[in-house]
């Protein structure tokens, strides 16, 4: 890496009058731009299936049943090579239900012993017992997150009676059998958000990371659009974490930082740094889609922005080299134009560092490129 200029020739931080923004832009611009020509699908989330033992209110995916045309063994090894050799090297399997597919162990080892992936399983536990979470650990698993949606009652409003104390034995079971990294991954709204300290807390003391992010209304959870935070409220939970984070570290407490970079003054140092470039990890960049990330459906389809729709699709895996698709996708040349966002996040001086969420963007607004409709950063044309 090359040697950093003097601090003397990057913009205050964080950018005050209307000159240190502009070089703001312009540094962020061109490393984004730079870091754009060079991205490769690095990360995926894989809905193995969508056959779930729960009836969660406010399930993204709407899960259930399982849908017929699902990869088999075989076609999901294939689907595995195939983002292999496009340079995936995470991958988290989830669903609906993951554990529910008797082939996950088999799945598990393939990417993790013979792609050399970090693999990953997003479960909500009713299925972890000591055993099967073993198995997982020998079969290479680096990382399991369990659901744990608020304290009981919050949680059991979502998920069902019974199924907290389950999820939380759970936890105690790949920490007891030493699965490299615990999480406690909780989704929070208007009847839990007031839980956050106290779910941090239960995660730390189970010897977890805690992992916080917003309901988003969609699949079986869109009747339930009143029950997401205002702005206010995001804002105030986010600066809550980001202390927290400061005191325990970032792999302990995680959340989804869109706006905070504001905030973030040792990541802003980072981003006006202009001979600083990596990837996502050491260098900000906020949302990841058309980047380096992606989801894959339980029937082999690619989708950015993590929602399975129409309008988000990218390629079919059962008949598409991903490698191929990746670099010549006109999606993925929309989203790594942020001069094309629109509304606040097209005018604002983090979007290159931001971008804002443009899930939620799309699904408020049916447009990916409009304004994230949560962010409660307010970005000011003229110096302060």
């Amino acid at each position: 890496m090359v040697e950093a200029l003097s601090r003397s020739a990057w913009p205050n931080i964080p950018p005050r009058t209307k000159e240190d923004k502009e070089e703001f832009l312009d540094i962020t611009r061109r490393k984004f731009q730079k870091m754009a020509k060079e991205a490769s699908p690095l990360e995926c989330w894989y809905s193995v299936t969508e056959r779930c033992n729960l009836h969660c209110k406010v399930c993204f995916s709407n899960s259930g049943k399982p849908w017929e045309d699902e990869l088999t063994t075989t076609e999901a090894h294939r689907l595995l090579d195939n983002i292999a050799q496009a340079g995936t090297r995470t991958i988290v399997f989830g669903g609906g239900e993951p554990t529910l597919r008797e082939d996950l162990l088999d799945l598990a080892c393939y990417a993790a012993q013979w792609k050399q992936m970090a693999v990953a399983v997003n479960t909500n536990g009713l299925l972890l017992d000591r055993k099967y979470v073993a198995a997982l650990a020998q079969a290479g698993v680096m990382q399991v997150r369990i659901s744990v949606d608020g304290l009981q009652q919050s949680h059991e409003w979502n998920r069902g009676r019974g199924t907290f104390e389950r999820a939380i034995q759970a936890i105690k079971n790949c920490v007891a059998e030493g699965i490299p990294s615990v999480v406690m991954a909780s989704i929070i709204c208007q009847l839990n958000h007031k839980e956050v300290p106290e779910l941090v807390k239960l995660a730390l003391g189970l010897g977890a990371s805690s992992v916080i992010m917003p309901l988003i209304p969609e699949g079986r959870g869109k009747p339930f659009e009143y029950l997401t935070l205002t702005k206010e409220q995001t804002r105030d939970w986010q600066r809550y974490l980001f202390k927290q984070q400061k005191a325990y570290g970032v792999n302990k407490i995680q959340f989804q930082q869109f706006c905070m970079i504001s905030e973030d003054r040792f990541a802003l140092e980072v981003a006006a740094n202009p001979d600083r470039i990596g990837t996502h990890v050491d260098t900000p960049i906020g949302h990841a889609d058309g980047m380096y990330q992606y989801a894959i459906s339980a029937n082999g389809k690619v989708y950015l922005v993590g929602t399975f729709t129409p309008e988000l699709f990218l390629c079919d895996l059962r008949e598409q080299r991903l490698s191929e698709v990746w670099h010549n996708s006109e999606l993925i040349n929309l989203l790594q134009d942020r001069d094309k966002l629109e509304g606040k996040c097209g005018r604002c001086e983090y979007r290159f560092v931001c971008g804002g969420s443009r899930r939620r963007a799309f699904l408020y607004t049916a447009d990916v490129m409009a304004e994230d409709p949560k962010c409660w950063y307010e970005p000011t044309e003229e110096a302060e």
